[in-house]
């Protein structure tokens, strides 16, 4: 099976949310901690299609977009752009029943934020994540190429993720790309779900 990686287009918003959504509980379904897909899309994906994005790539095969990496070198940007589809969009697309659930969850995170790296030497930010059928074949690889290729051209000085250290694929990924890991962080904020507290990882990359 051939897949394409190529610069992601405004049309790709909805695949690239629905993606996020489809691994955003440590490679599943966020259904189980935020089961309302399009809001969750508006969120995750939205800001980055509103402006605030750069380098953004996807991959694609036979059966569609199944792949992307998205990322912003400019943080308040992100914020601002964040605040408006939070603002403009969400309450569209959020189901009354969901309402419990989503704000248990966001309550949660607002309570227990992960750690961060200095925004001054590591401005920038990214997520990565693939469908199950595209794993395994270096795909990440290609699109975390294709995305640091593009903050250096823009001059970004470095770029930080976050994941935890139950994404052990994600962290080989990050260690083979020249990411180091700056800052670990037990947090409760999981455990809800997955059933005992997950360790927080920021990661960081110097762009020479």
């Amino acid at each position: 099976m051939s897949v394409i990686i190529r610069v992601a287009h405004p049309c790709d918003a909805a695949a690239v949310g629905g993606i996020a959504f489809e691994t955003g509980f440590f490679g599943g379904s966020a259904a189980r901690y935020f089961p309302a897909p399009e809001l969750f899309s508006v969120l995750w994906a939205g800001p980055y299609f509103a402006g605030a994005g750069a380098g953004l790539w996807v991959a694609e095969d036979e059966q569609g977009v199944a792949g992307y990496v998205v990322g912003s070198p400019d943080p308040a940007g992100y914020r601002r752009a964040l605040r408006q589809v939070a603002l403009h969009r969400a309450w569209r697309v959020t189901p009354v029943v969901a309402v419990p659930a989503v704000a248990r969850y966001l309550v949660r995170a607002a309570r227990m934020p992960g750690p961060h790296a200095s925004e001054v030497r590591f401005p920038a930010h990214l997520h990565l994540n693939l469908l199950p059928r595209l794993r395994g074949q270096r795909v990440g690889d290609a699109l975390l190429d294709a995305h640091l290729s593009t903050l250096r051209s823009l001059g970004v000085p470095g770029v930080q993720l976050s994941t935890t250290s139950e994404n052990r694929a994600a962290l080989r990924l990050y260690r083979r790309h020249g990411f180091e890991v700056a800052a670990r962080r037990l947090s409760g904020l999981w455990t809800p779900w997955l059933g005992h507290p997950a360790e927080h990882v920021v990661m960081v990359r110097g762009l020479p």
